[in-house]
């Protein structure tokens, strides 16, 4: 990859209520090359690749921006070491070159850190193994490594980690991956996008296609904040709507072969307190031998994921009873001095992945790589891969989308190269972080007079843009003052939130752009009512939408909430699909 260049724009980006009412005025009126429909971190990678092309490009969202399954990762960018037994290298080397590009491009939201596989006496594979599969994580890296493996002795695990079981532990591989904010991630990609000149909304959702001479011509969608008609002309469509695809494919075509196998992932939260480790770790389902995860995020540590197959509502996911036993039963075998249980519970979520439909294995055994294809005629839909690789994901649609462009429409690219790897997202042009995050962090709390805390939040969560926040918080009354006493969230972020964010909803702002949903364990229901009140205000809400957006909130809630409803298992037996 080439040295990374500086950002292009040095000027704040207005993402704002009134910047979307005049998007869609654009979307009704221009003439796409590309219309991108679904913003996750994969329709937001495609449009963010076609715009540095050269192409006309919109997208159009039904929710919020990574409303779905993008905010509901085990928050790591990571090469996917456990697929080196399925022999998918080129999956693996892929995901560690581009582990580093993430790091390159969004220095404050991925960043590198250490990782634990233990290896017992019951493993399923031996240290020796173990260690040659390591020696073949860090080759697969090739210049792009962020740090060299090495096997730890089960006396020093029981020093440097000590909740780990140490009843037949016999070695452990410490390796390195990345840690990652994922709505952030997905955020700094649509703010990159639009600042490079694309027309993008959240709340506008596709309901059926415009046609000109028997050929597909456009997408006439639905504004779903006031219930008008957005006519959308577009020469091609990407469908990157993840487990939505068959969904929208049968919803605009009346096309009902699946493509996309839908399973359900689900994790739980809890104190770092009450799990203290200091490293993420890679451990193994006692049930099942399926990997899971421990890691370390924020002032917490997320303990997941399960993986089922899922034929529910694909806009109301529960987190079950099972799920929850599944990996409370797990993760106290390995960590028994934790006595982890509902009580300590702070918060949970499910979330839906979108992986290619293989007859014959189970979920886990199906394969991570991605699929792309067109049908009808210009319009595309992509399936499948992980958050890591989105930018190979996106690079490889708009390839074909510009083939059918020059093809079809003699459109040509003005850019034909994709550059992503080497322009930096919105906020990460950097040199060198660290130095960046110490002369930050020293000057947020010297000169601003902001705690520690909260200095290192806005570090890692606006890189460069820290200026724009505080503009924010200096235009915003007790813009200083903590929302939450126990979080560094302050009330000017809800400035910036909706003025450079495009915060429309209240669960917009607690859920993702703060995360406040996870963190504490009222999940916001305690702080909601000043928030509602300054959203109401600002984007002119009347009593019973603000009362809407409450109900939203809380029913969100209770789908998190809702395996405490459910009797618990005794001795749960829980095999994955």
């Amino acid at each position: 990859m080439s040295k990374i260049t500086t950002g292009d724009f040095k000027e704040s980006l207005k993402f704002s209520p009134e910047v979307r009412e005049q998007n869609i005025r654009t979307l009704k009126t221009e003439l796409f090359d590309v219309l991108v429909i679904g913003g996750g971190i994969t329709g937001a990678g495609i449009v963010r690749d076609a715009v540095l092309r050269g192409f006309k490009t919109a997208l159009i969202e039904k929710d919020d921006f990574a409303a779905g399954t993008s905010t509901k990762s085990s928050k790591l960018v990571h090469g996917g070491f456990r697929y080196l037994k399925q022999m998918a290298f080129g999956l693996v080397h892929e995901a560690l070159v581009e582990r580093k590009i993430l790091m390159d491009i969004a220095p404050h939201i991925v960043h590198p850190t250490k990782c634990l596989l233990p290896i017992y006496e019951n493993s399923a594979e031996p240290p020796f193994l173990i260690h040659m599969g390591m020696w073949m994580y860090d080759i697969l890296a090739f210049t792009k490594n962020i740090g060299r493996h090495r096997m730890v002795s089960a006396k020093e695990l029981a020093i440097l980690e000590p909740e780990l079981r140490q009843e037949g532990l016999k070695k452990g591989a410490e390796y390195y991956d990345c840690k990652e904010d994922d709505f952030r991630l997905v955020m700094a990609t649509i703010q990159s996008a639009a600042q490079h000149g694309a027309t993008i909304a959240n709340y506008v959702k596709a309901k059926e296609v415009i046609r000109e001479n028997g050929k597909i011509a456009g997408i006439l969608a639905e504004n779903r904040l006031t219930g008008e008609s957005v006519p959308i002309k577009a020469r091609v469509i990407a469908n990157a709507t993840g487990p939505w695809s068959d969904e929208i494919r049968s919803a605009l075509f009346d096309e009902h072969d699946p493509h996309v196998r839908t399973t359900k992932g689900v994790h739980l939260i809890v104190k770092h307190s009450d799990l203290p480790i200091t490293r993420a770790f890679m451990q193994f389902a006692i049930q099942d031998k399926r990997p899971i995860f421990a890691v370390p995020w924020k002032t917490l540590v997320l303990l997941g994921t399960t993986d089922t197959d899922y034929a529910g509502g694909l806009d109301r996911i529960y987190t079950e009873r099972r799920d929850v036993d599944y990996l409370l039963e797990s993760f106290n075998y390995y960590f028994p001095k934790a006595n982890l249980n509902d009580d300590k519970i702070l918060s949970a979520f499910a979330g839906l992945r979108p992986l290619l439909r293989e007859e014959g294995k189970s979920a886990s055994e199906v394969t991570r790589e991605h699929a792309i294809f067109e049908a009808p005629e210009n319009f595309f839909s992509i399936i499948g891969g992980k958050l890591t690789t989105h930018r190979v994901m996106a690079k490889d649609m708009v390839h074909r989308l510009s083939r059918r462009l020059e093809r079809s429409f003699s459109v040509s690219a003005k850019n034909p190269h994709c550059i992503t790897d080497k322009v930096p997202l919105y906020g990460g042009d950097i040199v060198n972080y660290e130095t960046f995050r110490q002369e930050w962090v020293g000057r947020l709390v010297r000169e601003n007079h902001f705690d520690h805390d909260i200095a290192e939040h806005f570090v890692e969560s606006f890189g460069t843009r820290i200026p724009d926040v505080l503009k924010a918080v200096a235009a915003t009354p007790d813009g200083r003052e903590r929302i939450h006493p126990g979080l560094p969230h302050v009330w000017g972020e809800l400035t910036y939130a909706v003025e450079h964010g495009m915060t429309l909803a209240l669960d917009d702002f607690l859920i993702r752009r703060t995360h406040i949903f996870s963190l504490e364990k009222h999940q916001g229901l305690d702080v909601y009512p000043g928030i509602a009140d300054w959203l109401q205000k600002r984007l002119g809400w009347s009593e019973d939408e603000k009362q809407k957006q409450i109900n939203r909130l809380k029913q969100k809630v209770h789908f998190t909430q809702y395996f405490r409803e459910e009797p618990s298992h005794e001795n749960p037996i829980h095999r994955q699909s």
